[in-house]
């Protein structure tokens, strides 16, 4: 209890008395870094409560997308498709290029297709056909990484399968009912991997928050040690550095409130940030020196 009040007691004065930053220098920075994790952890907290509330509004629906989504994989797979790879390349029964959309309730995804199968066409021609996925004769080609418009892809050739195989609906259709057991208990493992998660979200959602923030004070204080030269304060780095793990807390506390309500400004961390250790500095000016 007494290190509750002791925090509440900083979070106040770090928030609304300029004079306590005095205060600040003749402690340790442990007590500062105690201070920043302890109010991390706590606005951790309120983010897991959050999303613990958003969770039970959908809690009920999953079973529903579970089997939304079973129904969709079950469709996705043409009937009258029958595709056999053998000694490294694929062969069909079907007139190519063959095109598979995404399912009706992706909409019509601006025209792209879910998979094309064209064993004649070049790997280089899969800008051409404006799918997710091309198999030609001897690979597949697929999506690896989305820069701006151009798109990165992996190929995976049929040659590295060690065994032939061969896919239609009815095997298809098999794999598909082999989840079932799976799909049934799945509604208990989202919750037990919930509930695990929001337990642990404000331990480690903190810690890693606290990590983030003392990183990013390296340069904010570099930005402050110039303002403390200018102003005349006379403060060292290291002092301006545990003044600013104080300091955060309104630039924290704006953009969590920010972040709540699905809001952003850029650079509003620094700039408020700025503001309050430059009132900080100047009440400092004449009451300090190091």
């Amino acid at each position: 209890m007494k290190k509750i009040n002791t925090f509440w007691y900083s979070f106040q004065k770090s928030l609304l008395d300029l004079n306590y930053y005095k205060d600040i220098i003749k402690t340790s920075y442990w007590f500062s870094f105690k201070y920043l994790l302890f109010l991390l952890i706590c606005l951790s907290l309120v983010r897991s409560v959050q999303l613990g509330l958003d969770y039970g509004k959908i809690r009920n629906k999953i079973p529903g997308y579970i089997q939304m989504a079973k129904t969709e994989l079950t469709a996705l797979y043409p009937k009258e498709l029958e595709l056999r790879i053998s000694n490294g390349r694929l062969y069909t029964n079907v007139v190519e290029p063959y095109y598979i959309n995404f399912p009706a309730k992706f909409g019509d995804m601006g025209g792209k297709h879910l998979a094309v199968i064209d064993t004649l066409a070049s790997p280089t021609e899969y800008k051409q056909y404006n799918t997710l996925v091309l198999a030609t004769r001897d690979v597949v080609v697929y999506p690896d990484k989305q820069q701006g418009d151009s798109i990165t892809t992996k190929m995976y050739f049929f040659s590295d399968m060690k065994k032939s195989l061969y896919i239609d609906h009815t095997n298809y259709m098999k794999v598909i009912n082999s989840l079932n057991p799976l799909l049934v208990k799945l509604p208990s493992y989202i919750e037990i991997a919930v509930i695990v998660g929001l337990i642990l979200l404000p331990f480690f959602g903190g810690l890693f928050w606290t990590s983030s923030t003392l990183f990013g004070l390296v340069f904010l204080t570099i930005l402050t040690w110039i303002m403390s030269k200018i102003i005349g304060a006379k403060l060292g780095y290291k002092t301006l550095y545990r003044l600013g793990m104080h300091g955060v807390t309104w630039p924290i506390l704006f953009l969590f409130i920010l972040d709540l309500s699905h809001q952003s400004f850029p650079f509003i961390f620094n700039l408020i940030f700025a503001l309050w250790m430059g009132f900080v500095l100047l009440r400092m000016k004449r009451a300090l020196v190091v």
